[in-house]
């Protein structure tokens, strides 16, 4: 699905965290991306058989996409198991995912951080023109935002205060040295940089929703640099 931009948005359809967080776990269990089981479960949140397809089609394409992704957290899992990661390490690495497939959420949450810079309260002509100016302005991209402002409402990165008005949630506190890393792999990934200052890591518009641990030990999807000044820099 393309936009007049030409860039690829994906995603129509919001996907209940509760469904993926679960088929994040069953195919960590079972190296097995299960359609019938998502569909089975997706049913209980998404009214409509063609439209609990569409969203368990969008689940299977995040596992499938992040399979490589997907392996190396069960690696550093190790003898822990996915139950073990707190609520927020889960939101997180679900929101990671989904933005790694479908950019578009990526762009939206960074359009929603500057606008929190400035101001407490946003509303949706605000984030509508801020997302369309990236992907041009059509009904495609309309529904898109509409699919993904609840999303991000149930991943606790903001708060709607009421109708068409939404504020910032306080930040996912990260715990799992693994989905710290899968966070800061993502903005380098997404905003076509290939390196992060760690000096910058409070103030780019992506870290805003989360709060990370400070670290100077890297192992698994990033690895830190010596840089002239500072603290070093970032990189894949």
């Amino acid at each position: 699905m393309m936009n007049n931009k030409g860039k690829y948005i994906g995603l129509n359809q919001r996907i209940p965290f509760e469904v993926l967080d679960l088929a994040i776990q069953n195919y960590l269990d079972s190296d097995v991306v299960d359609k019938s089981k998502i569909l089975q479960h997706m049913l209980i949140f998404t009214s409509g058989v063609n439209r609990a397809n569409k969203a368990s089609n969008y689940v299977v394409q995040i596992l499938s996409r992040q399979e490589s992704l997907l392996k190396k957290i069960k690696k550093s899992l190790k003898q822990s198991t996915f139950e073990s990661l707190s609520n927020a390490d889960r939101k997180a690495l679900s929101l990671s995912l989904i933005s790694l497939t479908y950019p578009i959420t990526y762009d939206l949450l960074v359009a929603l951080a500057q606008g929190f810079k400035v101001q407490t309260q946003i509303n949706k002509k605000f984030i509508n023109e801020k997302v369309m100016a990236i992907y041009g302005s059509n009904r495609t991209v309309d529904i898109a935002i509409d699919a993904l402002l609840p999303m991000l409402i149930e991943l606790s990165t903001i708060k709607r205060d009421k109708v068409s008005i939404y504020s910032l949630a306080n930040r996912l506190a990260i715990t799992n040295k693994f989905i710290q890393e899968l966070i800061i792999y993502t903005d380098i990934k997404l905003s076509s940089t290939k390196s992060i200052l760690v000096d910058d890591l409070g103030y780019r518009p992506w870290f805003t929703y989360f709060d990370l641990p400070q670290t100077n030990n890297y192992q698994y999807l990033v690895s830190k640099k010596d840089s002239a000044v500072g603290r070093g820099y970032l990189t894949l």
